[in-house]
């Protein structure tokens, strides 16, 4: 389907997007809502983001938030890493505790325990670091169409009408927190063994303040997303396959340089270097639109293909 008839089945359904955008609002509002229960521990209440389970970009990005309330004055994340141990409840209180290891000179580290009912969901460490200067490198970033050449993710989903399996309606046809545009053909159905390089456009729909917290951590929310497609492409299974089951299992990050917005068009370069024994590790690079390295992501996650389809919502 050419990108033109993508575009106009997507209109289509640009009304029902709009009316959904006060559920988006209202995620975004939600997102970071603490109550202090004690010094340095965290409650909030999940919005259901029309998943059967927490997102896990979303417990993530609580997670560093809770992190940076912690933090001494000017000192920002550079790197965390979490490993995702059980499922979270859509319907229970997330409880954040932080247990601050270490306050030096210019190094901070700290520990997060995200809990439902007293049951440990996520495990993450992060390293905070004073702003400083140095030399600097970087690999290129890939060189692929501009983000206005290229039809949303939105309009693709929409052009698959009634040929999207209905387990993934609730949350593909939502309206979404960011504005993603797929480089490489985005399919239903049977799809060739490709190359695990994919690469996304991706964007806040709506604008932030100038505060570098906020823009990690709704860059650490999008990170969660289509990393593990890039392990898919090379076995040549669909993302939507019924038979198919993901789950993140652990989720790094490492934060490069501070200017950035997350509200401006960021370069999401995936690929895989293995897939196997029903696990994918997943590397991203995250670039401005200007060619300038931000912040780069591995994750290994779950890909396991049932004998028999999956019927529930995903």
């Amino acid at each position: 389907m050419a990108d033109s008839d993508i575009r106009t089945q997507g209109d289509a359904l640009n009304g029902a997007r709009r009316d959904d955008q006060e559920s988006a609002a209202s995620e975004r509002a939600l997102l970071f809502a603490f109550d202090e229960v004690r010094p340095d521990h965290f409650r909030t209440t999940p919005f259901p983001s029309n998943l059967l389970r927490l997102y896990g970009g979303q417990v993530v990005a609580q997670a560093l938030a809770a992190v940076q309330r912690t933090a001494p004055a000017g000192r920002a994340v550079h790197s965390c890493h979490a490993y995702f141990v059980r499922p979270g409840d859509i319907h229970r209180p997330i409880d954040i505790i932080v247990t601050r290891d270490r306050d030096g000179r210019s190094f901070s580290a700290r520990r997060v325990a995200v809990e439902q009912d007293g049951k440990l969901i996520l495990s993450l460490s992060a390293s905070l670091h004073d702003r400083e200067e140095g030399p600097r490198q970087h690999v290129a970033m890939p060189d692929v169409p501009p983000p206005d050449d290229l039809p949303s993710l939105a309009d693709h989903i929409a052009s698959f009408g009634d040929a999207l399996p209905r387990r993934h309606w609730p949350f593909w046809r939502r309206e979404a927190l960011f504005e993603w545009r797929p480089v490489q053909p985005f399919r239903l159905g049977t799809v060739p063994i490709e190359s695990s390089h994919r690469q996304f456009w991706v964007k806040l729909k709506a604008p932030l303040g100038d505060d570098l917290d906020e823009h990690q951590r709704f860059l650490a929310y999008a990170s969660d997303l289509h990393i593990l497609h890039a392990g898919l492409a090379p076995l040549g299974v669909n993302w939507a396959d019924d038979h198919l089951q993901t789950a993140s299992l652990d989720h790094a990050l490492w934060f490069h340089d501070p200017a950035f917005r997350v509200d401006e068009w960021l370069l999401y370069a995936v690929e895989s270097p293995f897939s196997g024994n029903a696990r994918s590790v997943g590397h991203g690079k995250m670039f401005t639109a200007d060619g300038r390295l931000i912040a780069t992501v591995a994750q290994e996650g779950l890909i396991r293909l049932l004998p028999t389809p999956r019927l529930d919502m995903i």
